[in-house]
């Protein structure tokens, strides 16, 4: 079993249980840019508190997953994994705040043919974009800087500039994001 069959195996899971999600993270912007490989899935789902029981009766059988973990990830970090037995991938599923951008990025996510005949939800090339600077900002990383830039690299001007500079505003990244999008050095983004 390979990692697109881990990402067939848990698109088919939450959307058999009506558990809202996308893919963001690595396999998002390889997607919309640069391909690299990857050591672990990352899924923006809508679950409150009371799914935590249902998310691990979901998944238990097939990996590692910690009731206490999903509970701690909504007064904490606002993630929780799940480890797949069978093959050690790990999934961060991130829950959605409820925020406006987080409202915004569920609102503009879309199906995609990910592989050949294969279709789940992704944030945009825009949210992923944001998100990738946005983390950059606040733990540097060159890998999500490469990240970024090879989305505006490969999506250019099909990028929705509009959308990109009011959420960087809003984000405190409008700076960095200009970096970015007009090709200009980034040493010190911090």
């Amino acid at each position: 079993m390979e990692q697109l069959d881990v990402i067939k195996w848990l698109v088919a899971k939450l959307e058999e249980n009506s558990i809202p999600y996308f893919i963001t993270g690595s396999i998002a912007s390889a997607y919309y840019g640069i391909p690299r490989f990857t050591h672990d899935i990352d899924l923006v789902v809508n679950v409150r508190k009371e799914d935590a029981d249902r998310l691990v009766a979901l998944f238990i059988h097939d990996g590692y997953i910690s009731k206490e973990g999903i509970i701690n990830a909504f007064a904490g970090t606002g993630m929780f994994n799940f480890i797949h037995d069978q093959t050690g991938w790990k999934v961060d599923f991130w829950i959605s705040q409820g925020d406006a951008f987080a409202l915004s990025c569920f609102s503009r996510a879309r199906q995609v043919e990910i592989y050949v005949g294969f279709y789940a939800v992704m944030a945009t090339a825009e949210d992923v974009l944001l998100h990738k600077v946005y983390w950059h900002k606040l733990t540097p990383s060159e890998r999500q800087l490469g990240d970024a830039r090879g989305i505006v690299a490969v999506q250019g001007e099909c990028l929705d500039g509009a959308y990109i500079k009011k959420w960087s505003q809003k984000m405190g990244i409008a700076r960095e994001i200009e970096q970015i999008m007009t090709g200009k050095d980034l040493p010190n983004l911090t």
